[in-house]
């Protein structure tokens, strides 16, 4: 009945219609396909003799079905011609296409041109393409794969969406914008390469996709449109760059597994419903710039342990609306507030719902390189009195600590931060140990962790040198014979096994 209705209508519309086919040819694959000259693409890309593919539907009695493979050339009247385009709705609703090899010489896929075939599993774009059409591909509901390549320059609205298994997809460099709704609906997408070149994420452009759980943006990026993010349940991070000016309304709403975010420097204003419904929500970080937090944006936030304000002053405006009462409305009153130091009276006065400010120095993280080898302990945490942090690295079985991201090997490590500071441990693999250790003039000189340690001194330096008396670093030793000095003693011998 779907086909029936559907011939009729496109027969109604093909005896309205203003242009017709100029010819049909056989395809490689057997199926008829029918071209109307395409007068644009001299003028646009300089090839001559060029035909576009249209609509099936409105020339024959026929859907294309099974495999298809699209000539990049075909004969007419004496002329050979270049199958340059894909016209608008070619093969919108042929439900038995199952796959489409398109040729090099195409260099447009129109609007439409593959929506909703329901069997249609993988097809091949090819490096000549250069634009994909609006709902080019939409409701493609068994495509699982699809290359988009560097060629492309333009990926039109809602190219992808509701493509419900496609599981994978890269942004080439190539492409500046993602477009509405480009892959709303993909609720099987899972991973998600965004090219270094694209500088704006409009509306809806990834909603509803239920199984991505991270998002890398990139440092182009600078706008991220209303509801780009929304509703994708499984997103755990999310990393928002400083390129970032705008978050629009309701970008992450309902990102229900979503933990931390930091809003970066570059963001002055907090959209209405920005992180409305995200109840994994536990800690955000908001930059030095905000100053206006529309109505909603942490509205049903009920699971925050943690806030922190990176501007000396508190944003000028907080909601504005008798709906949600505040942008930060939804959030618990007891929870942590951290500001930066000698600001207390300014946050109070303007944040009076909330009871535990902690005043901070600076921006301070510590964490491990990677997770599974070690973990990192903040035995003292800096603050506005005391700016020293002390750190432990904890290495994990089979594991040991090696250095921390400043190059030094204590541990315990105590450094005084003095601006915003990240700092990392690195472990590796193994351990070591000595023999021959010393014990002279109470102190006591061995190995540990893949270092040299000395006990029993206080500010006395101690310098290693390999056998050659070359001076070396003091972590990760390798195997070997070395030379410890310490202070003015007596240079002492220590042998490293691995």
């Amino acid at each position: 009945m779907k086909k029936q209705v559907l011939l009729l209508f496109a027969a109604l519309v093909f005896s309205q219609a203003a242009f017709a086919y100029n010819f049909s040819a056989v395809a490689p694959s057997g199926q008829t396909l029918y071209f109307s000259y395409d007068n644009y693409a001299y003028d646009d890309y300089g090839v001559e003799n060029a035909v576009e593919v249209v609509s099936p539907f409105t020339f024959s009695d026929g859907w294309i079905e099974g495999d298809l493979i699209i000539p990049d050339s075909v004969e007419y009247d004496g002329t050979s011609y270049c199958v340059f385009g894909i016209y608008n709705d070619a093969f919108s609703n042929c439900d038995e296409l199952t796959s489409v090899t398109i040729p090099s010489s195409v260099h447009i896929i129109g609007n439409s041109a593959f929506s909703d075939c329901d069997l249609l599993t993988s097809v091949t774009i090819p490096s000549s393409v250069t634009i994909i059409g609006d709902y080019a591909f939409a409701s493609c509901d068994e495509l699982t794969s699809v290359t988009i390549p560097n060629s492309v320059f333009s990926i039109g609205e809602g190219a992808f969406r509701w493509c419900r298994n496609l599981t994978s997809v890269t942004i080439p460099n190539s492409v500046t914008t993602i477009n509405e709704n480009t892959f709303d609906g993909c609720s099987g997408l899972r991973s998600v390469t965004i090219g270094k070149n694209v500088n704006r994420i409009w509306d809806g452009a990834f909603s509803d996709c239920d199984l991505l759980t991270s998002v890398t943006i990139p440092s182009s990026v600078t706008i991220i449109g209303d509801y780009a993010f929304a509703s994708c349940d499984e997103l755990t991070s999310v990393t928002i760059p400083n390129s970032v000016f705008s978050i629009g309304e309701g970008a992450f709403r309902w990102c229900r597994n979503l933990t931390s975010v930091t809003i970066p420097n570059s963001v002055t204003t907090i959209n209405e419903n920005t992180f409305d419904g995200c109840s994994g929500l536990r800690s955000v970080t908001i930059g030095k710039n905000v100053n206006r937090i529309w109505d909603g944006a942490f509205y049903g936030c009920s699971g925050m342990t943690s806030i922190t304000f990176l501007s000396q002053m508190p944003p000028q405006h907080i909601g504005n609306g008798p709906y949600y009462a505040d942008g930060l409305n939804g959030i618990p009153r007891n929870i942590p507030v951290y500001i930066p130091c000698g600001r207390l009276a300014y946050y109070v006065a303007s944040m009076s719902d909330f009871s535990n400010f902690v005043e901070t120095l600076f921006g301070f993280s510590a964490a491990s390189d990677d997770t599974s080898m070690g973990t990192v302990q903040v035995l003292t945490a800096p603050s506005c009195t005391d700016h020293n942090a002390v750190l432990n690295a904890v290495p994990a079985d089979g594991y040991r600590f090696d250095h921390w991201s400043t190059g030094s090997t204590d541990n315990p490590y105590t450094l005084a931060v003095t601006t915003d500071t990240t700092i990392i441990a690195y472990f590796v693999s193994g351990g070591t140990q000595g023999i021959g250790e010393v014990e002279e003039n109470d102190i006591h000189i061995g190995v540990f962790d893949g270092r040299i340690c000395v006990e029993g001194i206080t500010n006395e330096e101690v310098r290693v040198y390999d056998i050659t008396g070359r001076m070396v670093q003091n972590y990760s030793l390798p195997s070997g014979v070395y030379i410890v000095k310490v202070g003015t003693l007596p240079a002492q011998k220590v042998i490293v096994m691995r």
